[in-house]
C-alpha cells in the first residue's frame, strides 16, 4: 500500500492486523486522538457488509485490491 496517502500511519496505530482490509479498495479509516477504526466502504451501499468488520479479516467477498495512487 502507498504510505504517502496517510493510511499507512493510521494502520500502524491499529491494535491488531486488519488482514485483507489493509490492501482493500473499500477501506475507510476513522481516527480519533486515541483510536483508529477500520470501516468498510461497501457497507454504505450494501447492508450485507458490516460497517466495522471483525479484524483480522481473512475472507471477504467484496475484497478489491487497492489501485496504486497516481504520482503527485
Amino acid at each position: 500500500m502507498d504510505q504517502d496517502d496517510g493510511k499507512g500511519a493510521l494502520l500502524d496505530r491499529l491494535g491488531r492486523d486488519p488482514g485483507l482490509c489493509r490492501t482493500c479498495e473499500h477501506l475507510r479509516l476513522l481516527a480519533s486522538p486515541r483510536s483508529v477504526f477500520v470501516r468498510c466502504g461497501l457497507a454504505d451501499s450494501d447492508p450485507a457488509f458490516p460497517r466495522y468488520p471483525a479484524l483480522p479479516t481473512l475472507q471477504c467477498r467484496g475484497y478489491c485490491l487497492q489501485r496504486p495512487s497516481a504520482p503527485r
